[in-house]
């Protein structure tokens, strides 16, 4: 069995945007010589989550509205937030984020396992791999590991 790794650094646009990371997937699989086995996407970023659902305005607008209002960004606590008891994990440029904590713990969207077949993602006819951001933009490393024969 043979296997390959490789990754994307990618930055959103803004803060509940997306990315369609499609063609960065087929040419993962393509780079790595695979073409029946598996992929897998990893995101190791804990304020963005990766989705595979349908590339379409309508579709996405709903996504972000709806889990923007069952977690808000503003006007309610939230304790990771509270910087006069957090005493964990913090860094010199700390920023009030716990809104983008939950909704990725709540989507747990961090990784994907994708089928090949005949060297493309065994996706379905409106899949795609779409990354969503849900912080302020910055550099995302995804990460693809594609093995097989």
């Amino acid at each position: 069995m043979k296997s390959a790794t490789s990754a994307v650094t990618v930055v959103a646009d803004g803060r509940y945007e997306y990315l369609d990371l499609t063609d960065d997937l087929r040419r993962a699989i393509k780079d790595a010589g695979i073409t029946d086995g598996m992929a897998v996407a990893f995101c190791a970023h804990t304020t963005c989550a990766l989705l595979i659902n349908e590339w379409e305005d309508g579709a996405l607008a709903d996504f972000r509205r709806h889990v923007t209002e069952a977690v808000p960004h503003d006007g309610v606590y939230y304790q990771h937030d509270d910087f006069d008891i957090r005493t964990q994990n913090l860094h010199a440029d700390e920023r009030k984020n716990g809104h983008a904590h939950v909704k990725a713990m709540l989507l747990s969207a961090t990784s994907h396992a994708i089928p090949v077949v005949a060297g493309e993602p065994a996706f379905g006819t409106w899949q795609r791999l779409i990354f969503f951001e849900m912080d302020e933009p910055k550099d995302r490393t995804i990460t693809f590991q594609v093995f097989g024969g």
